[in-house]
């Protein structure tokens, strides 16, 4: 059980300097929201540019749930408070902490956890992350969540809230690029200034007079008015008739799992048991033997997006794909920024791969993966015109193994949060050296023994 710490942690310094102000920042954008009481409010203006790099910030409407998140970068007693009360009701919240808050209590950290909370990430210097470049938020988001790691034992989510919600689209980009979810809010309060804290009454109010489908909350721990109002306001929420999710679901009911719902293909709930193994950006001349090697010893059907000029450079591997029953998708022609391309430049990379493909081995693949994922209205469109479903992944099943983590948090990312219907990224071209094939000997019999099989995901999606 999570224990009330009776010491503060204050450190009135620190807490100073990352006061978390839910507002914008000098650079870049700041995250905003037009609250209209009960009714969904309007984020970021209505501009749906953000929903291309899959930002998280309200669900869809008559989603019954609320989403709990908490920007903590320190701890006190109403940390503490906050966290028993959550206990209490049995919510699930996010929390996106800084390194302060691992370095004051491990032990909670593992705690929460436990708990079912998801420990997600606020950066490990509080920055302005708006102008930085992708080696820069890259350092900043890595070393916190190696920090975590090495503290605690504790993997992070792969959520990511940008620091007083300032932001640009390049960041959203690299968020995408680096594997993470970047996540907003759409009702917050001034709750963070621990010297002016708002009548507790005036708070409670305030929240529920907002309440609406598929909200994303965003408080401070902290606050001593939260701790005051938790208890009655997650009960004022229930009584309203609404659960508490967690981001994972809050990135369903978002963007939807179906290419029905979406127009994005992200998986299929009426798949049962099902999961699509899906290898990205080869064939390449080691690795993807490998793999083939392995889905063969257990008999398991995959589906390879290739890169057409790859597909070229090593035909008899494309050749052996095809011949043993797995499916082939279509990853554009020189992996190109789809985001760069015009509508005719991406038509001409999608169909060059296709052509090839279809005169060296009479095959026409029906789906399209974009390089880099991304929720691409335009692109989509593109695609759809040439006979092709829009195939991203289930998120929480990204298993970032381009980025070389290992074998273990490879496949400990997949294992731990695969479910029926789920389409999980993986690749079969990484460089310098690829931990892929290793990690698949780990993540294919534990998903057999929990009951799964795996499908190509033309299969998944036609099950129902």
């Amino acid at each position: 059980m999570i224990k009330i710490k009776k010491a503060l942690c204050l450190l009135a310094a620190a807490a100073a300097a990352i006061c978390l102000l839910p507002c914008a920042a000098s650079a870049g954008n700041g995250w905003f929201f037009k609250a209209a009481g009960h009714s969904q409010p309007v984020c970021y203006g209505g501009d749906s540019r953000v929903d291309e790099y899959g930002t998280l910030y309200l669900g869809a409407e008559g989603d019954k749930k609320v989403y709990l998140t908490f920007d903590a970068g320190y701890l006190n007693d109403n940390v503490y408070s906050i966290a028993e009360t959550l206990r209490g009701h049995s919510a699930k919240a996010a929390f996106f902490i800084l390194p302060a808050v691992v370095n004051s209590d491990a032990e909670f950290v593992k705690a929460l956890d436990a708990d079912g909370h998801f420990i997600c990430n606020h950066t490990w210097s509080h920055s302005n992350v708006s102008g930085m470049n992708p080696d820069q938020l890259r350092s900043e988001l890595e070393r916190l969540e190696t920090h975590c790691l090495e503290k605690t034992g504790v993997e992070m989510k792969k959520y990511f809230r940008p620091p007083e919600g300032s932001f640009s689209l390049k960041t959203l980009e690299y968020c995408r690029e680096l594997g993470y979810s970047p996540v907003f809010w759409s009702f917050a309060y001034a709750d963070w200034d621990a010297s002016a804290q708002k009548d507790p009454e005036w708070a409670l109010d305030k929240i529920l007079s907002n309440l609406h489908d598929g909200m994303v909350l965003l408080l401070h721990p902290t606050s001593a008015t939260n701790a005051a109002v938790m208890d009655r306001l997650l009960t004022a929420i229930e009584e309203a008739g609404y659960g508490f999710g967690t981001l994972d679901e809050l990135c369903e009911s978002q963007y939807g799992t179906d290419a029905e719902s979406s127009g994005f293909i992200q998986g299929n709930p009426d798949a049962g048991n099902s999961v699509a193994l899906t290898f990205d950006d080869g064939p390449h001349p080691e690795y993807t033997v490998e793999i083939l090697d392995i889905l063969a010893e257990y008999g398991v059907k995959a589906t390879f997006f290739v890169i057409g000029k790859n597909a070229e450079t090593y035909p008899g591997i494309v050749e052996r794909i095809i011949a043993e029953g797995h499916e082939v998708g279509n990853h554009t022609w020189s992996h190109s920024a789809v985001a760069e391309l015009t509508d005719e430049e991406l038509a001409a990379e999608i169909t060059r791969t296709e052509d090839y493909l279809r005169n060296s081995f009479g095959y026409v693949p029906v789906l399209f993966r974009p390089p880099g994922g991304g929720r691409y209205a335009r692109a989509a469109e593109v695609a759809e015109k040439l006979g092709y479903d829009y195939v991203l992944w289930s998120w929480r099943t990204d298993s970032r193994d381009w980025s070389c983590p290992g074998s273990e948090v490879i496949a400990n990312t997949v294992i731990s949060n695969a479910s029926g219907g789920d389409i999980v990224l993986l690749h079969d071209y990484a460089s310098p050296v690829s931990h892929t094939p290793e990690a698949l000997r780990k993540i294919i019999p534990a998903l057999l023994a929990k009951g799964y099989g795996f499908v190509t995901v033309s299969e998944l999606l036609s099950c129902s």
